[in-house]
């Protein structure tokens, strides 16, 4: 490995430079090419110079006569923009002085307009037009453009690129002067890392990345299963193919697959947390030493001495599970719920819960149990009483992790349900739920209210169809106390103090959910301007009573302690009826 201080006259040494298909398609957006320009720009201005990351680029053989070719590991969200930018200024230069920098864009003979870099997939065409464009406004008929009412919108980061850094050094008059070109050119900006065709690339591809968006563990796994593809001689685009970019990168796929999920205190990609998921599952991250920062270590010694048919294997694998976990219910705040499917409500709870630690279990259950559709409806209600039950009643859910891991290691794929019953420890009692749902020690917290009223109205729904109303709603509810917190004022007839006052307002019989929020004058007013308003337009409980556990107000005169509590009890017991925890005795 050699790694040497360099300008972009490096490029002028080398043959081609090849971008392997494996690798992620161009990724930045105008926060990074806004960075890029502005650096350079200041460096050029205040004639200092910029240090703007390293390239890894690794010889490939080639025969005799062809010249160099490397492939480039890492820095191609770099090495690509700052290409892009120098394309740009030279589209600016009269005829002579592109004869002086063509080399730097394009390989021999320079005539042919033959790109140097070596783009694959979905970038290739759009890089190479750029190049190959007199200008950014030849481009106006590019298939990337949108037609209809959006005509003329360009979708393709290449070419959005193209068209921004043309806009910028417009405005800055960059292009009257070929200056800037020649200092961007020739400063040192670089740190080139040249390594050996017998190298590993994988150790420096995992631990540089200087500048840019950071690679996920995807990224990274991703490159390490193809590179292993290619060194068994395989018919690795074939493979690829098949088991990942139909799958991860297709279109249709993609937001579900690059959506972000808090885990803990990090955010991780969905990709990261199926192939977390996968490698349990597997047997091959061990959960008592293994950690998410060192996913991509795991799956690069599992399969390091892999066949070309372990590997194919392996990855059929890794599609078929891929298939399953990417037809998990997706929810968003405007996803229809309702409570007739079991499977989409337990994953709103799981996704209000932030309980994303129990997926391996999950996977496994519906991998092991797609062909018994009963037999996986209990297991999953289990889970869910377990989850709701346990959020309700315990802070902490720090065990989860070791857990439900266990659990998927040693799953009885025979009897699963038993299976979930033995090792499901720690279930709420009754009481300790009631006791929770009148709390005053431990404020039933608006997120816990919210979400256990949300389910209990669809399942009064449910129950009572008759009722003109749709079964299905959005989680876009505003909580509201009845009883409100600042009770001073409009209700000392009801409390006789402040520990009096809060037994009551934090008990769920208090709270429901309203469509708007309540104005602060009305919100804590006396029970019948509440309910009814005060003549103005401000919102009141009867002018947002779209719900069913809303309108069983309208025809309270008096709220009280008494109203309170039967309320609570009523609640309490459709909670115990929908969360039977008797399920686990049976």
């Amino acid at each position: 490995m050699k790694a040497v201080e360099n300008n972009f006259g490096f490029m002028e040494q080398e043959s081609l430079i090849e971008i392997p298909f494996f690798q992620r398609a161009y990724v930045w957006e105008e926060d990074q090419w806004k960075q890029l320009f502005e650096d350079l720009k200041d460096s050029y201005e205040n004639k200092r110079e910029h240090f703007l990351g390293s390239i890894v680029l690794k010889r490939l053989p080639t025969n005799a006569g062809e010249g160099t070719k490397r492939s480039l590991i890492d820095g191609q969200q770099r090495l690509t923009t700052f290409s892009i930018l120098v394309k740009c200024l030279y589209d600016s230069l009269d005829n002579d002085d592109k004869r002086d920098n063509i080399k730097y864009l394009f390989k021999k003979p320079t005539k042919e307009k033959n790109p140097k870099i070596q783009h694959s997939k979905i970038d290739k065409n759009s890089f190479n037009k750029i190049l190959q464009a007199d200008n950014f406004d030849t481009l106006q008929n590019i298939e990337k453009y949108e037609t209809g009412k959006d005509k003329g919108k360009i979708k393709d980061k290449i070419i959005r690129c193209y068209e921004y850094f043309t806009k910028q050094i417009k405005e800055v008059e960059y292009h009257k002067d070929k200056e800037f070109l020649e200092f961007i050119l020739n400063s040192k900006l670089w740190v080139t890392i040249n390594l050996d065709t017998n190298e590993d690339e994988q150790k420096i591809f995992d631990s540089i990345n200087t500048a840019g968006l950071k690679l996920t563990a995807t990224d990274i796994i991703k490159n390490a299963l193809f590179a292993k593809a290619m060194e068994l001689n395989t018919d690795y685009e074939k493979l690829y193919k098949e088991y990942w970019d139909n799958l991860f990168e297709a279109k249709e796929n993609k937001e579900f697959w690059e959506e972000e999920i808090a885990t803990g205190r990090l955010k991780r990609v969905q990709s990261e947390i199926f192939l977390h998921a996968f490698a349990i599952i597997g047997g091959f991250f061990d959960v008592e030493k293994d950690t998410l920062e060192n996913l991509s270590d795991i799956y690069k010694q599992k399969t390091r001495d892999f066949s070309a048919q372990q590997l194919e294997s392996f990855l059929k694998k890794i599609k078929e599970y891929a298939l399953i976990y990417q037809n998990f219910p997706y929810i968003t705040k405007d996803t229809p719920l309702c409570f007739e499917n079991d499977e989409q409500r337990l994953f709103h709870i799981l996704k209000i819960t932030d309980t994303n630690t129990i997926m391996p279990l999950i996977l496994a259950l519906k991998f092991n149990l797609k062909n018994e559709s009963e037999s996986l409806k209990n297991c999953l209600r289990l889970l869910e009483v377990f989850i709701l039950t346990r959020w309700l009643c315990y802070k902490s859910t720090k065990d989860y992790n070791k857990l439900f891991a266990n659990m998927t290691k040693k799953l009885n794929k025979t009897n699963p349900l038993e299976f979930l019953k033995n090792n499901l420890k720690d279930i709420p009692k009754k009481y300790e739920i009631e006791d929770c749902l009148i709390s005053k020690d431990d404020y039933l917290a608006n997120k816990k209210a919210a979400l256990i009223l949300f389910w209990i109205e669809l399942y009064r729904r449910h129950k009572n169809k008759k009722v003109q109303d749709s079964i299905e709603l959005s989680y876009k509810w505003t909580l509201e106390h009845l009883m409100p917190q600042s009770w001073e004022e409009n209700w000392k007839s009801i409390a006789k103090d402040e520990l009096h006052a809060e037994n009551l307002i934090y008990q769920i019989g208090n709270m429901t959910l309203l469509k708007n929020s309540l104005n602060s004058t009305i919100k804590n007013a006396s029970w019948k301007t509440k309910l009814e308003g005060d003549g103005s337009r401000k919102n009141c409980i009867k002018s947002c009573a779209d719900l069913l556990i809303t309108r069983e107000l309208c025809d309270k005169t008096i709220w009280n302690e008494d109203a309170i509590r039967d309320r609570t009890q009523k609640l309490t017991h459709e909670f115990l009826t929908i969360w039977d925890i008797d399920i686990f005795n049976h």
